[in-house]
Order: structure tokens, then sequence, then C-alpha cells
């Protein structure tokens, strides 16, 4: 089973508690919009990722796979609840 590692855009930002379901993600705020990036085991699992959000009313801007060389920023650490 590859991994594959994706970039999820969506408008605004995310609860917290949506954060802690999606704890593999790393996540950070630009502008209005909310970056998670990270490892998903396939594509079944990524589906998965889209549909919570989606089921959570969060808009879904773009969804990518990076590149081997797209760097993912190091881990701050889980962002609690209402943090950017």
């Amino acid at each position: 089973m590859t991994t594959l590692h994706v970039e999820i855009r969506v408008a605004g930002t995310v609860p917290g508690h949506v954060l802690e379901e999606l704890e593999d993600l790393h996540v950070t705020s630009e502008s209005v919009q909310t970056v998670l990036r990270g490892p998903v085991q396939d594509q079944a699992a990524l589906i998965g990722i889209i549909n919570r959000l989606q089921g959570w009313g969060i808009d879904l801007h773009a969804v990518r796979q990076l590149d081997s060389g797209d760097e993912l920023p190091p881990d701050p650490g889980p962002a609690g609840p209402g943090e950017e």
C-alpha cells in the first residue's frame, strides 16, 4: 500500500474538534483558508477525509497530491480550538 502525501485547502477556519479527528495532518492558516497537509494511507482514506470535511459543512477549495520535493513544514504540535 502506497502512502499519499496530500494538501487539502478549505475555506475559513477548521474547528478544533475537527482538527482532533484529522490528527495526522499538519494544519496551517493562510489568509481565509486552512491548509491540511500530510500522509494518508490511500485514495479511500483521502475520500473519507473529504467526505468528513463536507459532512461538517466545510467548503473544500482544492485537493492535490504533493510531489516528493514538496516539503511539509515542521510540526508545531496540535492546534487547540480557535488557534491558527
